[in-house]
């Protein structure tokens, strides 16, 4: 049996409800990065959001210190612009020694005017319906 994580880093919720979304799906809990990820896992969905065009600090801390612990790195990211994080992942992924998988969900979110709304419901079932194709099954 696959071993899956669901870890969030968040500025505004929105990333939280993702994950909470997708981790309820998947039947296990969603945690705050700071909660870190000590043991290996097969996969871990790291829900994040972009902010003014940058990664949050504490998302590229942890992403440097504790994803290498997982086998793949699955990114889930919101932002208003819709605007995904993966290539930035993908920039620290060398450094950090992980692995970022080739599939990704992204999804509005919403900042004063911007995507005023988002994520609403169909954004967290999207999200979910996404983490149980790709989630491993072996």
């Amino acid at each position: 049996m696959s071993t899956i994580a669901v870890r969030y880093c968040t500025q505004t919720g929105h990333s939280k409800q993702i994950a909470e979304a997708i981790a309820q799906r998947l039947g296990v809990q969603a945690l705050d990065i700071a909660e870190g990820l000590k043991d290996r896992v097969d996969q871990l969905f790291i829900c994040n959001g972009m902010y003014a065009g940058m990664l949050d600090k504490r998302l590229k801390d942890f992403l440097l210190s504790d994803a290498k612990n997982a086998q793949e790195v699955i990114n889930v990211s919101s932002s208003a612009t819709g605007l995904s994080t993966r290539n930035k992942l993908a920039k620290l992924a060398q450094e950090g020694g992980y692995t970022l998988s080739e599939k990704e969900f992204r999804c509005k979110g919403a900042f004063h005017f911007l995507g005023k709304g988002h994520p609403d419901q169909d954004d967290l079932k999207a999200a979910a319906d996404f983490a149980q194709l790709v989630a491993r099954k072996d």
